[in-house]
């Protein structure tokens, strides 16, 4: 997506926030409208096994063992990806 499909997205989304803001919508509503907001992201669940694509490195690069033993190794026991994910994205929208 480029700088100008960002912008214009992002002040897609400005506007319709400003639209909703603007709407009298009762608790239920609003619940309702989240559930429509979070349904695709519970429908298309995120998988884990799919193999990372780094677009600019070429295919031959073969990085050494010490590296990828501190970036690829297996998450810890009850690591939940989502939750951190969403916490992330979180920290960074403050």
């Amino acid at each position: 997506m480029g700088k100008t499909s960002t912008y214009q997205a992002s002040a897609a989304m400005g506007n319709l926030w400003n639209y909703l803001q603007g709407l009298a919508l009762s608790y239920d509503d609003r619940h309702w409208l989240a559930d429509k907001l979070l349904e695709n992201k519970e429908k298309k669940p995120r998988k884990s096994s799919e193999k990372l694509v780094f677009p600019n490195i070429g295919d031959d690069f073969k990085p050494s063992p010490e590296i990828l033993a501190m970036s690829c190794g297996p998450l810890p026991e009850g690591f939940d990806e989502e939750k951190e994910l969403d916490k992330m994205w979180e920290e960074w929208a403050k």
